[in-house]
Formats: structure tokens, C-alpha cells, sequence
């Protein structure tokens, strides 16, 4: 039933993280990946379409200004304890490596999201209980044709966060589910993908390319795939395939490309060329980048580490420093003391 983000549409299990430092929960972070066969029991979410049972989504036609009941949700608490659940409706998206996502809960609505409608109450689940969450939609009248995802965020409340500490990081990670609502209006099809353009990027693992895309048709593509070959004059940095996902409709993506060994100089240019292959054409990108004075900066600053709030020597220079020097006083103290132990016996035996 849970399969990986990259499948349109699917029940996709969802681990939001918060990594920081022991002690102090500083960040989170959400990431998208297949259910462990080792997870806690916890939640059950079981979605039932009302067309196309088999699907572990909800794909619906609906013609503008129609109504539609995509199916249910249902919800299974196999615990020995209550909880809550909430359902939320969310954004579909489309990743930067391409393939079907969902925005978190909490984020604006847009496009079709807001044609969805279910419950905004916590929903309190005894131990043992079941319970099926109605999902419904209005398409509006003035619609165009065309492929519109959307997806459903199932979460329980309360959740104690599984932590796991490795290389000085404590995380913690709680779980969530996101259900896709596809609906499709009917009438003609315009597949389309743009390239607009790229940027070079300093992150922290290295230098990365970012080549920007978007699908402005009306139509979620699916096996999308390409190539992206970088020179940097003629010396060939990155060769590689763009390996094939979905591209969501009226979504937009910086594909990443790394080359982390690359270490260039402000001033250095480089040469995109990449190409992206859908049904129903390609896009094509042969453009120029600049590695900047901007970059370079964040370089340096990646590689010293931050500088101190109030400006001037960081704090660990300035003990390296006075660690130093106490080191070298002290040593020439002991070869002082040394010294003047030795001269009266080198006087006897004179």
C-alpha cells in the first residue's frame, strides 16, 4: 500500500526530523521515505477510492463545477492508547530531482488544494477504534482542462519522537502520511516543460548546479528523463543522465547537479547544456554561468566556519593563542630551573 514519493499520487509516508546537537533541539527538517519494515506500530491510514479501489490514491474525472466524493480515508488506532488524528489538505509538488511530493501542513493552499474539503477537527481515536474520514471536492465552473494533483496530510497528535544519536547529532523524528488527490477535467491536452535558465550555487558539501524547470501545461508528466553535460572551458566536469520522475503540472524545480570537487575562482564561467525528454516533445538549455564574488564568499565562509557575532578574533584564536604562549613560558621556566640545579655540581667538580 505505501509506496515511494516518486509514484503519482500514492500514500506516501512522511518522517518530519529535527536534528541538533545533544541536548538542544535546534532545527527541523522534512524528508520524504519507504515505510521501514521495522517502524513502531502506530497510526493505520487506509485510503478506499470510490473508483478504482485497487489504486492507493484517489484519481477522479470531473467535469468544471461538478461535484465529486474521491472516497474515504480510514483510520485504525491498533494502540493501547487514544489518540489524535488531523487531516489537512496540501499542495502537490513536484521534487527537485523530479517525482510527486506534498507540501506540509500548515502551508498555503493553492489551485486545487482549495477545491478540497476535510474535516480541520483533531479526530480522537480510542485503542481499537476505526473511523472513515469522508473526502470531498468542488470543481470550480470556470476550471480550464487539464491534470490537477493535490494531496490529503494525515498526522496523530502527540507523538513521542523516536531520537537517534550518531556523530554528535541527536534526532528525532516523528511520522505523517500524505494521500494524493488527482482529477483530471476533461478536454484537450497540452504536455509542455521549459527550461528557464540555471545558477551556480556554494553549499556547504560543495559547488552545485541548479538547473531551473517548469511545467506549464496541463498535463503531470510522467517519465520524464534527460542529460546535463557542464564544461568548463574544455575540460568536461559533470556528464551525467537525468534520471526519470514525474513533473507535476504548474510547478516549477531547481534540478541540482553537484561538483563538489570543483574549486573555482571568482571570475569562472562554465557552460550548461541539458536536455529533458517528455511525451510530447523536449526541452533544451545551453547556457552560461559565472561563479561570482557572492559565491566565493560563502565559500570562505564555509570553509573557516562562522565568524563571531560581535566581529573581531573568535574566541577559540584567541585561547589557541594564550595556550600557546603559556606552553612556551612554562617551558623556558622548567629549562631555567633546570639550569641553575646543574651549575653548583658542575662548580664542585671543577
Amino acid at each position: 500500500m505505501s509506496l515511494p514519493v516518486h509514484r503519482l499520487g500514492r500514500l506516501v509516508p512522511i518522517f518530519r526530523r529535527r536534528c541538533a546537537p545533544p541536548v538542544l533541539l535546534a532545527a527541523a527538517l522534512w524528508c520524504t521515505v519507504q515505510p521501514a519494515l521495522g517502524a513502531p506500530p502506530g497510526l493505520v491510514v487506509v485510503p478506499r477510492p470510490s473508483a478504482q479501489p485497487g489504486l492507493s490514491y484517489f484519481k477522479v474525472q470531473a467535469r468544471p463545477g461538478s461535484s465529486a466524493q474521491p472516497g474515504t480515508i480510514e483510520l485504525r488506532n491498533p494502540t493501547s492508547k487514544r489518540l489524535r488524528v488531523v487531516l489537512a489538505r496540501v499542495d502537490g509538488e513536484t521534487l527537485g530531482t523530479l517525482g510527486s511530493a506534498y507540501a506540509p501542513p500548515g502551508s498555503r493552499a493553492h489551485g486545487s488544494t482549495l477545491w478540497l474539503h476535510v474535516s480541520r477537527q483533531p479526530i480522537t481515536l480510542p485503542p481499537g477504534a476505526s473511523v472513515a474520514v469522508q473526502i470531498s471536492l468542488r470543481v470550480p465552473a470556470a476550471v480550464q482542462p487539464g491534470d490537477y494533483l493535490s494531496g490529503v496530510s494525515v498526522e496523530a497528535l502527540d507523538q513521542r519522537a523516536s531520537s537517534v544519536a550518531k556523530k554528535g547529532l541527536s534526532i528525532a523524528s516523528v511520522s505523517r502520511y500524505a494521500i494524493g488527490v488527482e482529477v483530471s477535467v476533461p478536454g484537450p491536452r497540452h504536455p509542455l516543460i521549459q527550461f528557464t535558465g540555471a545558477e551556480i550555487q556554494r553549499q556547504p558539501a560543495g559547488l552545485t548546479f541548479s538547473l531551473k524547470a517548469r511545467n506549464p501545461g496541463n498535463t503531470i508528466l510522467q517519465g520524464v528523463h534527460g542529460w546535463v553535460r557542464i564544461t568548463r572551458g574544455a575540460r568536461v566536469v559533470v556528464s551525467r543522465p537525468i534520471e526519470a520522475g514525474t513533473f507535476v503540472t504548474h510547478s516549477s524545480i531547481g534540478y541540482p547537479v553537484t561538483a563538489f570537487q570543483q574549486a573555482p575562482t571568482p571570475g569562472t564561467r562554465y557552460r550548461i547544456v541539458a536536455w529533458m525528454r517528455y511525451a510530447g516533445g523536449i526541452a533544451r538549455l545551453d547556457t552560461n554561468v559565472t561563479f561570482g564574488h557572492r559565491e566565493a564568499a560563502i565559500a570562505r565562509q564555509y570553509a573557516h566556519g562562522p565568524a563571531p557575532a560581535g566581529g573581531g578574533t573568535p574566541w577559540w584564536e584567541i585561547a589557541g593563542a594564550v595556550a600557546v604562549i603559556l606552553y612556551a613560558l612554562g617551558t623556558t621556566i622548567l629549562l631555567l630551573l633546570r639550569r641553575r640545579a646543574r651549575e653548583p655540581q658542575e662548580v664542585t667538580q671543577q
